[in-house]
């Protein structure tokens, strides 16, 4: 196992985790919004306390794909049930009925891009953990 491609792959999940944070945050609270909740200065601080959980989220998945690539095989199926095993994990309030009945099609839009943003990391992280041959 090479330690260097899983830390390098999961800085890189991480950062992907952050963007997808960051442009939601920002869409949903300044640009989208009727009346902007948040200020322009108040978005920075709250997008730095994004960097912290993941990096952590960003280093399990790549660990997730390490450890299910001998038995999956490398590629992006790997990557896509890697991502949806995490994306479970790290979002199980999605399994009950609460969060679909209010609206269902809001949760559904939230289901999928959560999931893509996991998914999207994964195969990133993947990608980054693939042995060159000599």
């Amino acid at each position: 196992m090479n330690w260097k491609r899983l830390a390098t792959g999961g800085v890189l999940a991480a950062v992907t985790l952050w963007l997808f944070d960051a442009g939601n945050l920002i869409l949903t609270q300044r640009l989208l919004a009727a009346e902007p909740d948040l200020s322009w200065g108040e978005l920075a601080p709250i997008a730095g306390s994004l960097a912290a959980p993941s990096l952590v989220i960003g280093f399990l998945l790549s660990w997730l794909y390490v450890l299910a690539r001998p038995r999956l095989g490398p590629g992006p199926k790997t990557a896509i049930l890697t991502g949806t095993a995490g994306f479970f994990f790290a979002n199980s309030h999605f399994i009950g009925v609460s969060s679909w009945i209010s609206d269902p099609g809001a949760a559904s839009i939230q289901f999928v891009t959560l999931w893509m943003k996991f998914v999207v990391a994964t195969s990133l992280a993947g990608w980054q953990s693939i042995e060159k041959a000599p």
